[in-house]
């Protein structure tokens, strides 16, 4: 969650009205002075404090606005989402607003109720990866709606959009780490042997098999609960272009997730990514989906993805 103030530009422009407001004082004025009538040099002064201060006390009002922004939900490309953003003031209410995020604009009735809200504002929909949210601009008619006093505020946090899970085809049959055999131990329980898992107890790999056969395997007993070996989500196992396999991965890991059944995902280039029942499984499921996100998307200064110009979901 964002909790630092967000970095910001003010500026203040007249309207119409404060235009014509000027050029009628600056007649007064010149009549003021020609005919010397100290009632109309009066009213000509008043009407100029009056809009210096109007402006200085809407400037006043919108920087002491406070945000914070929450970043959103991952979501699937191509879906439409939200995010949220917190207003408040210190000592005072919050002045009247419009809250514009480029897609979407929330009237100012929608943020004036006592000084703290929080505002919902919609996201379109985007191609995968990690990135930024948009830009936001608070604007202000406050007080006298003379000025528009506005403030851009970068959010300086992402937005994740993992590929949209769609079924794909695979490169023959799917496959996991099987079990190679049992055999009865020298002592004890009788164990089996399987493949190796991430994870698994560094005294448990049997050193003579590897050793003939280049194959990790790992001593289980048998009276202890056996787990299924998770599935492998491989990109080399999936066919057609980087989109569509990304997208089935997606898929096949959502369907392992629901069914809670271990699973492991492949990327090339990257750390391989598993769970299993003694893993915190929301956290892996969270971290392989933005892998998936991420990959092969370069990234910018500020450390958000690029999407090439044209690319759909």
């Amino acid at each position: 969650m964002q909790r630092q103030p967000l970095p910001s530009s003010l500026q203040i422009r007249p309207r119409r009205f404060v235009l014509g407001l000027a050029v009628i004082t600056a007649a007064m004025l010149l009549a003021a002075i020609n005919y010397g009538n100290n009632l109309i040099f009066l009213i000509a002064f008043m009407m100029i404090a009056l809009m210096i201060n109007s402006a200085w006390q809407g400037w006043r009002a919108l920087s002491a606005v406070t945000a914070r922004v929450m970043p959103p939900e991952m979501r699937p490309a191509g879906a439409p989402g939200s995010f949220a953003i917190e207003l408040g003031t210190p000592n005072r209410a919050l002045p009247p607003l419009v809250v514009d995020a480029g897609t979407d604009r929330v009237e100012p009735t929608s943020a004036t109720a006592g000084n703290r809200t929080t505002l919902s504002l919609d996201l379109p929909g985007e191609p995968r990866g990690y990135l930024p949210l948009p830009e936001i601009t608070l604007e202000t008619p406050y007080p006298l709606g003379l000025w528009r006093i506005s403030r851009r505020l970068s959010p300086g946090i992402g937005q994740w959009v993992y590929p949209s899970p769609e079924p794909g085809e695979q490169r023959g049959e799917r496959h996991s780490n099987e079990a190679s055999g049992a055999q009865p131990a020298m002592e004890g329980d009788p164990t089996r042997l399987r493949g190796y898992h991430p994870g698994d107890p560094i005294r448990h790999v049997v050193f003579r098999h590897y050793a003939k056969s280049g194959q990790l395997l790992t001593r289980h007993p048998e009276s202890d609960e056996e787990q299924p070996d998770p599935e492998r989500i491989d990109y080399a196992s999936f066919a057609g272009p980087r989109e569509v396999r990304l997208s089935a991965m997606t898929e096949r890991l959502m369907e392992l997730e629901r069914v809670r059944r271990p699973w492991v995902l492949l990327l090339p280039g990257k750390e391989a990514i598993w769970a299993d029942s003694s893993t915190n499984r929301a956290g892996r499921y969270g971290a392989a989906l933005q892998q998936l996100a991420r990959f092969e998307r370069p990234r910018d200064p500020q450390g958000f993805d690029h999407v090439p110009p044209g690319e759909s979901y």
